[in-house]
């Protein structure tokens, strides 16, 4: 029972993962906003590429309770909260708010709560002896 919810959740954090890109295409799309000057660094593109090459080998082996999922999971909250801090502030400058800027604070907010919930399920439920 509970390895059929964790891989609803495992479903439920890519089809959030996905409509956080929707609604930032929306949002450029319906809302244009004035560009703030910001070059990205070295760093943080290293970043973005790793996270975009991590992310769907993650939730397949996640999904599939493959062993290295585990793994591969820890990496990633590991990195991500690294990353958090290594970005500048002023990537996060929020110049205007949109009718949409609350559901896509709380898309995120609820990606992040997925990754503490698919944590638990890794290391408090039966689901552990499956990737052990």
């Amino acid at each position: 029972m509970t390895i059929n919810i964790f891989k609803k959740i495992i479903l439920l954090q890519v089809f959030i993962f996905l409509s956080i890109f929707l609604l930032v295409i929306v949002e450029d799309t319906f809302f244009p906003y004035e560009e703030v000057e910001y070059n990205d660094t070295t760093i943080e593109v290293v970043i973005y590429l790793v996270y975009i090459l991590l992310l769907p080998f993650m939730w397949y082996c996640l999904y599939k309770l493959k062993r290295i999922g585990k793994k591969l999971f820890i990496f990633y909250l590991i990195f991500s909260f690294i990353s958090h801090f290594l970005f500048s502030l002023e990537s996060y400058n929020v110049t205007t708010v949109t009718s949409i800027t609350p559901l896509f604070e709380f898309s995120e907010n609820a990606y992040g709560l997925l990754d503490g919930v698919i944590l638990a399920f890794l290391f408090f439920t039966d689901v552990k002896e499956k990737f052990e």
